[in-house]
């Protein structure tokens, strides 16, 4: 079986069991969680059709109705006639329905808040963030760009976590040896040494507080500066996010008036060669070279500012 449906089904069965809903009776009422979800969705739609909750639930038309004839006999619910469509009945809560619903949202709530008590202030954010980035997976939609933070202010860790991020990226998609994550370590323990917050700065993308990516600009003598540092976590490529580390940092780069920004880089970094070349970046030198425990030609490219 393949290892990754094997670890989602052992989750699953985790996690329908840790919270309690087998049962067709859910939290001690004479609803299964279906009926409660059904339920739910009519009280969050202002007008909804049964055609529309099978949609959404993807539930059997008959396995609903079934369920929605108990709703009506039980007074939870009301059909009403469509003004758009005579054919259609749009479906409310009765009065009787939605305080079955508050009632049994409040045991929800407190269910929860039971199963979370002994979780302090960091791990529910872990938690939280972890159910936020499952159901993006999961959906069209994958990762959300809203919910990717940008700055610029380098705080304790950052330096640390970057430098992770290059050693761990390009061992794996480029087999890299670990001398590649030493060079790293001494291009930015340099950095740091002789680092000027006026004419320097890192930018970093954020998952949920977590970097993902980053890009940097070093002021050099004779007012160049170099673009280093520039990386993306391959799970958020697509988003936009590399290209707008790469628009902020050679408008900074305008900003401060640098002449010239030069880059050094290798022949194997095709998604990054083609976002450097569509931002103006020339070819200016080109080197064999054996390093890491590869053979690839060592580049630099140039973007001429004035």
């Amino acid at each position: 079986m393949n290892t990754t449906t094997s670890k989602i089904r052992s989750f699953n069965r985790f996690y329908t069991a840790h919270l309690d809903i087998l049962s067709q009776h859910y939290l001690d009422s004479e609803y299964s969680l279906t009926e409660i979800r059904i339920l739910y969705e009519i009280s969050e739609s202002k007008t909804i059709t049964a055609q529309k909750i099978t949609e959404i639930l993807n539930l059997d038309k008959g396995y609903l109705s079934r369920i929605l004839k108990r709703f009506l006999k039980e007074n939870l619910i009301v059909k009403i006639a469509s003004d758009e469509d005579k054919r259609a009945f749009n479906i409310k809560l009765t009065d009787s329905g939605n305080e079955l619903l508050s009632i049994l949202n409040t045991k929800s709530e407190n269910k929860i808040d039971g199963k979370i008590e002994k979780l302090n202030s960091s791990e529910k954010e872990i938690l939280v963030n972890s159910m936020h980035t499952v159901r993006n997976l999961l959906t069209d939609n994958k990762i959300a760009r809203e919910d990717i933070k940008y700055r610029h202010e380098i705080t304790p860790g950052d330096i640390g976590y970057i430098i992770h991020l290059h050693g761990a990226l390009y061992g794996k998609e480029y087999n890299f040896s670990t001398d590649f994550e030493k060079y790293v370590i001494k291009t930015f323990y340099t950095f740091l040494e002789n680092y000027s917050p006026e004419n320097d700065r890192v930018w970093m993308a954020e998952y949920h507080n977590k970097i993902v990516g980053c890009v940097a600009i070093v002021h050099q003598p004779n007012e160049e500066a170099q673009l280093r540092w520039f990386l993306l976590d391959p799970a958020f490529r697509g988003l936009g996010i590399g290209k707008k580390l790469l628009t902020d940092a050679v408008n900074f780069c305008k900003e401060k008036q640098y002449k010239n920004v030069f880059l050094l880089t290798t022949n194997l970094q095709n998604k990054a060669l083609e976002m450097y070349k569509l931002a103006g970046f020339e070819l200016t030198q080109s080197e064999e070279v054996q390093e890491w425990g590869l053979t690839f030609n060592e580049e630099r490219y140039d973007l001429k500012l004035s």
